[in-house]
């Protein structure tokens, strides 16, 4: 049973003294945060009279924020760090859930104990304690912004009477710049977006045959655009060219060197329906290949279902084009789309992906289970692999594997990592796996 309490280990919760050192640590657990260590983080607003915090000496308001603290700390784990940003506000980080209602369930602990009188002298101090709770994971995010999110939920518990909030994707677009477009045209005129790459697991090998490259936020940017904001506003506001070509230039810059260090892996790139249609697409495809010297073979691009059907005769004609040319072709998002059975025939695919909707669904949901089961039957039918993606627990990698399918993508394995990570990650994996 999931259970928030303090955890008997070495150590304890630490209040550490400054925001900035709290800032750091947060960094850090951010980065090593998974979908099953999942990163907690409230922002508490104590909420005590001013006339209180206005009479108290700065000796007293110390021993207060003491006092507080060794009452706090018998709720908290020992990988709990909190940290007191001024008299009425502190923050506090919690470290490997399990499941995101262990911070709500921590919310409640601390609420019940901060809304307990502190003795002060002859008198006692009462607090009207207000919490933001904003959890992991969010995509391309850093610590300034989860603060920001954290803060913005308890602004909304305030203004709603509530004890507590949990941020969620409205107060995530609050955070959106209002000249959203002209940023994101300028991170990528500047060459300032990072691309991490996400290996793909061959089960029947145990080995990396193939990483897809992700496109990120950049983490150190004042401003913060999650993923699919990012993609949006690209796809709305004619950047996707300029997107596609700094990712396709990043990939062949970072991938020149891998060969040369035994790591030898086609590299998938997203191609959006926009692009599909750009009239100079193969051309630019084609150029980018001579400048880097690459051979298309080592280069996939993954095409959405949806996009497949938008005007069939010239994506058959592009695709057909670009299969010539010695790209590997997959249809990404398999199962949101409306293709039929007639079209797996005639694009030249070289595998389906399938949505990860359906995967993480698949072990709670006979039906996501067997939509999965169809899937996969039905590229084999067609002679094509799977890939499924989004698997972050065994019991999904054994049912895929029972399944027939024959390459896994998602957390389970390994989080998207940047390109100086990644060949160290395969070679440790493949040693481990004796691949």
């Amino acid at each position: 049973m999931n259970t928030y309490v303090p955890v008997s280990t070495e150590g304890e919760p630490h209040c550490l003294a400054s925001c900035s050192e709290f800032s750091g640590q947060l960094q850090a657990e951010i980065v090593q945060a998974t979908a099953n260590k999942i990163l907690g983080l409230m922002v508490i607003n104590l909420q005590r009279s001013d006339r209180i915090a206005a009479l108290m000496s700065e000796k007293q308001a110390g021993q207060l924020q003491d006092n507080l603290w060794q009452r706090l700390k018998p709720v908290l784990r020992s990988r709990d760090r909190m940290v007191f940003v001024s008299p009425n506000e502190c923050w506090l980080m919690l470290p490997d859930l399990s499941v995101p209602a262990l911070a709500i369930l921590a919310a409640h602990r601390l609420l019940s104990v901060l809304e307990a009188p502190m003795p002060e002298e002859n008198s006692h101090v009462y607090f009207t304690p207000c919490i933001g709770i904003v959890c992991t994971p969010f995509e391309g995010l850093n610590a300034l912004t989860m603060l920001r999110m954290a803060d913005n939920a308890q602004k909304k518990a305030f203004s709603e009477h509530q004890k507590f909030c949990v941020a969620s994707g409205d107060i995530q677009a609050n955070l959106l710049p209002e000249n959203l477009p002209k940023v994101v045209a300028e991170v990528i005129e500047a060459n300032a977006l990072n691309v991490v790459y996400q290996p793909k697991i061959d089960l029947s090998t145990m080995r990396v045959h193939s990483v897809e490259a992700l496109v990120r936020w950049p983490s150190d940017h004042p401003e913060y655009i999650p993923v699919n904001v990012l993609i949006e506003t690209v796809e709305r506001y004619g950047l996707v060219e300029a997107l596609t070509l700094q990712v396709l230039n990043t990939v062949l810059r970072e991938s020149s060197q891998w060969k040369n260090v035994g790591l030898d892996v086609l590299i998938w790139v997203n191609l959006s329906a926009r692009l599909l249609a750009h009239t100079h697409l193969i051309a630019t495809l084609s150029h980018k290949m001579d400048i880097w010297l690459t051979h298309p073979s080592k280069i996939g691009l993954e095409i959405t279902e949806s996009a497949l059907i938008q005007d069939v005769t010239q994506t058959t004609e592009v695709l057909s084009e670009l299969k010539r040319l010695g790209f590997q072709l997959s249809i990404d998002d398999f199962g949101t789309g409306y293709s039929s059975f007639a079209y797996l025939r005639r694009f030249p695919i070289d595998e389906l992906k399938i949505d990860k909707m359906f995967v993480q669904g698949m072990t709670a949901s006979l039906q996501d289970r067997q939509i999965v089961k169809s899937i996969i039957d039905l590229a084999h039918n067609f002679g094509l692999p799977v890939v499924a993606e989004g698997v972050e627990e065994e019991q999904t990698l054994l049912a895929l594997k029972k399944m027939g399918c024959e390459q896994i993508q998602g957390f389970y394995f390994a989080k998207p990592m940047p390109a100086e990570q990644l060949v160290a990650w395969c070679t440790e994996f493949h040693r481990t796996h004796g691949a």
